[in-house]
């Protein structure tokens, strides 16, 4: 009785095993969030060049943006953005510090929060790999700040992002 002062006995039976990490994932509401849902972004340059991919999962025209995803239970942001490297792109990186967050936040068409995503910008260190498209990138590339002021479509942050990661517009 030491160890239990007032004598209550813990219940041994009926408790529910830990969620896993994809169980919790599964309840963490995309559409119509409870709360902001926290996220990681890769940003990796190598030799003067910015990894970015376009999303499989935006409808087209998709929009090109540095590779991330959701942080998993556990994770830190830079664990987080290392995985969804590797999963969407195929390169090997060292995760780093925190270098910029924002929120990407859609609204519906009666001004309900539709989405709402924290965004953690992790710097990555390229350690190896050439990148492809994989997992959910529909498209991967290496470019250059000219290359991404070029391209079409792109993710509201990346042209600011790009400016602090290759330096400024030319």
């Amino acid at each position: 009785m030491e160890d239990n002062p007032i004598g209550l006995t813990p219940p041994t039976i009926g408790l529910a095993k830990p969620a896993s990490k994809l169980a919790i994932l599964a309840r963490m509401k995309r559409e119509y969030p409870d709360h902001p849902l926290p996220a990681a972004l890769a940003a990796v340059v190598r030799d003067g060049r910015l990894a970015l991919v376009q999303r499989d999962k935006e409808a087209p025209p998709r929009r090109w943006g540095l590779p991330g995803g959701l942080i998993e239970p556990g994770e830190s942001p830079a664990q987080a953005a290392v995985r969804e490297l590797r999963e969407e792109t195929g390169l090997a990186a060292e995760g780093g510090s925190v270098i910029d967050s924002f929120d990407m936040i859609a609204r519906d068409e009666s001004g309900r929060v539709r989405s709402h995503y924290l965004i953690l910008v992790v710097r990555c260190r390229w350690l190896a790999g050439d990148g492809a498209a994989a997992s959910d990138a529909a498209a991967f590339g290496w470019f250059d700040r000219a290359g991404v002021a070029a391209l079409g479509h792109v993710h509201d942050a990346l042209p600011r992002l790009a400016d602090h990661l290759l330096g400024a517009s030319p």
